[in-house]
């Protein structure tokens, strides 16, 4: 039953007080001597019912006017369960009265006759529910998506982002070779399912119990947030900014695959800039620095990667959350922050050099229309044309930017496009 009670506990920490469900899973790994089967559930479990919430909240809201707030988290993941997995019934049932009981008789007496109304209900629900709400989207969103891709797509790209996501790792090679990483996988257990560029894509993630991980050699990144820094390509030679830096996965990977002259990391945060100083030990090419990148203006640089601080709504199968924390209002303080990010970082790039913009969202508002915007504003940018690895799905936009399509299994949907200054 401690399960149960964690994971109610998670749920009430992401939704009710807007915690990243990554982060608290994390914790509660990190803090409990759970199995593997065990931290399976959890993760699996928590993903289903975020995934699913606005239905699971349209199917409470049909038979209960008020419930109580933990009294909710149980109903939540008692109905995920119920739904979405071929769990026993009566066990799940059985286990949220147990649960309800902590509180008292009364809800343990709600929780069951709820439970087992809404097993006699559970298709009328599911039938008069309007379309976004059966696949667990806020309405803007949905209409969002289905302008955007057209009537014949959306709903494959509104199902690939409630799909399941893939713990992948990209690996120095520089200090690892591909022979030394595959018998490291050998020793752990562990196989490439996919692979781009210098991140493979594992079945399980035994790999972050070797030395490997612990002294940096293989990192935890996606394929997508690699490709924007194989996009950018910075040479030995050149001066490199990393505006927006935190958490310095991307500033990582150009230390350790590009190695330039110098690179400087920027970030709003305090606390951020801390984690990324940490790399300053290693690597005297680098420096972190505390800084506004709507007025940072120190240098002037070869290579510049903007990756702005975005809705996030291209990585909805690690933080199923995020869709439900934005708005159309919410995306239109992103997409005015985002251009003044570029209009000063502009400002830094020097003439012949190259810049890369980036976003881990795939609404153009915040690619295609800002995109649009800067190239009408500043007439001597024009974009550079990039090849992708030959298995990398994009959809191009008119002005050459590349959406990461839904079409490829693994990879995040990110948006990217490199600017070129005449």
């Amino acid at each position: 039953m401690k399960i149960k009670k964690d994971l109610i506990n998670l749920l009430d920490e992401v939704i009710e007080n807007k915690k990243y469900s990554n982060l608290q899973l994390k914790y509660i790994f990190d803090n409990n001597t759970y199995n593997k089967k065990e931290k399976a559930f959890l993760n699996n479990m928590l993903n289903v019912t975020l995934k699913n919430l606005i239905y699971i909240d349209y199917a409470i809201s049909k038979l209960a006017r008020s419930v109580k707030r933990k009294t909710r988290q149980i109903l939540r993941l008692s109905i995920a369960q119920l739904i979405y997995t071929d769990a026993d019934d009566a066990g799940v049932i059985y286990e949220a009265v147990e649960l309800g009981k902590e509180e008292n008789v009364f809800q343990a007496n709600f929780i069951n006759s709820f439970l087992r109304n809404f097993e006699k209900n559970k298709k009328d629900i599911y039938d008069l529910a309007p379309d976004h709400i059966k696949i667990s989207y806020p309405l803007w969103f949905y209409e969002k998506v289905k302008n955007q891709f057209g009537e014949d797509k959306y709903i494959d790209v509104l199902n690939r982002y409630k799909g399941k996501s893939f713990f992948s790792v990209r690996v120095n090679h520089n200090n690892l070779s591909k022979d030394d990483f595959l018998d490291l996988l050998k020793l752990v257990d562990s196989e490439i399912l996919w692979n781009v560029s210098d991140v493979y894509y594992l079945n399980n993630n035994n790999i972050l119990k070797t030395k490997a991980y612990l002294i940096g050699d293989v990192v935890i990144q996606d394929g997508s947030s690699l490709l924007v820094v194989d996009m950018l390509s910075p040479k030995e030679t050149d001066i490199v900014l990393d505006v927006a830096a935190a958490p310095g996965g991307k500033s990582l990977a150009i230390l350790q695959k590009y190695r330039p002259k110098k690179l400087i990391a920027t970030d709003i945060h305090e606390h951020k800039v801390k984690i990324l100083k940490e790399f300053e030990k290693d690597y005297l090419n680098f420096e972190a620095k505390l800084a506004d990148g709507r007025t940072f203006s120190e240098g002037i640089y070869d290579k510049i990667l903007l990756d702005v601080p975005c809705s996030g709504l291209g990585v909805l199968t690690k933080k199923p959350e995020k869709v439900y924390e934005i708005d159309l209002k919410i995306i239109k303080a992103i997409k005015k922050l985002q251009k003044k990010i570029f209009d000063n970082t502009y400002t830094l790039l020097k003439q012949g050099g190259e810049m890369v913009y980036s976003t881990c969202t795939i609404l153009e508002n915040e690619n295609t229309n800002n995109v649009s915007y800067f190239l009408e504003k500043y007439k001597d940018l024009e974009v550079v044309d990039y090849e992708f690895p030959k298995d990398v799905i994009v959809i191009k936009d008119e002005f050459g930017g590349n959406l990461i399509s839904y079409e490829n299994k693994y990879l995040d949907g990110f948006y990217m496009i490199k600017f070129k200054k005449k």
